[in-house]
């Protein structure tokens, strides 16, 4: 977990930046002063959304978030050139649809 000047904190699961006065990570629910393995936690998450990506590195596959164009894990680049800019190990690479979208849903590209 990292901190910033005014007790900010950026969860160490997936990075989201907190408020202070959150003990737990308002996205994923992660710990403020930590819990299980981080890599763990997220991989076991069942919730996976619309434009979310999992690591295509070796070894990696950390599931992550559509917002994240590096790999919360290892800092590998997110892997867009893949078919409809998932990551090559991700849904959608195989022409359907990632979980939870609707008809017309798409992903910024920017």
């Amino acid at each position: 977990m990292s901190w910033t000047a005014g007790g900010d904190w950026m969860c160490s699961a997936c990075q989201h930046q907190n408020f202070k006065k959150r003990e737990m990570c308002q996205r994923c629910g992660y710990p403020k002063y930590g819990g299980p393995d981080p890599a763990t936690y997220i991989c076991n998450a069942t919730k996976v959304l619309a434009g979310d990506w999992y690591c295509s590195a070796m070894n990696c596959q950390a599931h992550n978030y559509a917002s994240r164009s590096s790999c919360y894990n290892c800092g590998a680049l997110r892997d867009d050139h893949a078919a409809g800019g998932y990551g090559s190990n991700a849904y959608g690479s195989d022409g359907s649809d990632p979980p939870g979208w609707k008809t017309g849903d798409w992903i910024c590209t920017r």
